[in-house]
């Protein structure tokens, strides 16, 4: 072999050499740092959930701590009410103007409705929609329950507890007429309690509003039988059906992707259990996450890397060419 087939057979493995070296070396540092912003980016996320579970958690024992303390004159308002319809004998309460009746009694239709209750079955009432509801269709544990109520004859009242077709917190009191025949009862809705759910709701979309790729925070109730959410939005219907059902029949956290047109979502529901005092329902916190462009990072990492590298190899490669001439003219 001549000297000139030697050095181009010595350049070439130089080149090589460098070109290999220069992408082994931008390769590792590529998946260095993709890894360094893959741990970042799940420690920002899960901080995220964290600090918003937190605060949630927080509202709502807020929330029941509120209701706590005016429950008592709420309760007492309604207890007036019930004791003064009970003592009236001279009434006929399955035909009976009942909205005279909450008018006389001090009770504002807006926030108050009237049942009267008769074998399980409501046979007055001031909620039209209610009227002949059958009790036994909520099974015989409620029916049990409303007996318990109305052989005590005792004035007996619920906690406040969320209506599923309203998203309002609604009470529920009860008490027996003396004959023991009728079982009157008070829903009532308070101002106080509809101001509380209207900050928790106006701060769940405020936490949405504030973090970017956040589609939305929910918050759902619900039991192995039902389940519905605090904030009714086009989104809900989109998120596996599968996903809600588990986080109240499991009791365990959830979280699964979805996809509505080019866009995809990832959905997290954190089970929560309620304190049994409260007597509200256990609740899941929903955080649904647009994770159409979660890879964007990476993918801002490889194409630079690839510059780097490419812009790195040529200046290597114009290196060597310029040192190859030089040796040459000397020869």
């Amino acid at each position: 072999m001549d000297k000139s087939s030697k050095r181009q057979s010595i350049y070439k493995l130089l080149f090589v050499k460098v070109t290999l070296t220069v992408l082994l070396l931008n390769v590792i540092l590529a998946i260095i740092t993709i890894q360094d912003t893959i741990n970042i980016q799940k420690k920002s996320e899960n901080d995220l959930r964290v600090k918003i579970r937190n605060e949630i958690i927080g509202i709502s024992e807020f929330q029941t701590s509120a209701l706590k303390t005016f429950e008592k004159s709420f309760y007492d308002n309604q207890k007036n009410a019930l004791t003064a319809l009970t003592n009236k004998t001279n009434i006929d309460l399955r035909s009976k103007n009942l909205n005279k009746q909450m008018k006389s009694l001090g009770l504002d239709s807006i926030f108050h409705d009237l049942y009267i209750i008769e074998d399980n079955i409501v046979i007055n009432t001031t909620y039209t929609p209610d009227w002949g509801l059958d009790f036994s269709a909520f099974g015989e544990d409620r029916i049990n329950y409303l007996n318990r109520i109305l052989n005590s004859q005792a004035f007996f009242a619920e906690r406040f507890q969320f209506e599923s077709s309203t998203k309002r917190l609604k009470s529920y009191s009860y008490q027996a007429t003396k004959n023991g025949r009728f079982l009157i009862e008070i829903g009532s809705y308070s101002e106080v309690a509809d101001k509380i759910m209207e900050m928790f709701v106006n701060r769940l979309k405020q936490i949405t509003a504030e973090n970017e790729n956040i589609v939305s925070v929910n918050y759902w109730f619900g039991t192995t039988d039902y389940q519905f959410p605090l904030i009714d939005e086009a989104l809900n219907r989109y998120i596996p059906d599968s996903l809600i059902i588990n986080a109240f029949v499991q009791k365990t956290d959830q979280k699964n992707d979805f996809s509505i047109k080019d866009q995809k979502l990832n959905a997290e529901f954190m089970y929560i259990e309620q304190d049994p005092s409260t007597r509200l329902p256990d609740f899941a916190l929903s955080i649904v996450t647009d994770i159409t462009y979660k890879n964007a990072p990476i993918i801002k990492i490889i194409k630079r890397q690839a510059l780097f590298a490419l812009s790195f190899l040529i200046l290597i490669i114009g290196f060597i060419f310029i040192a190859i001439r030089s040796l040459k003219k000397h020869q």
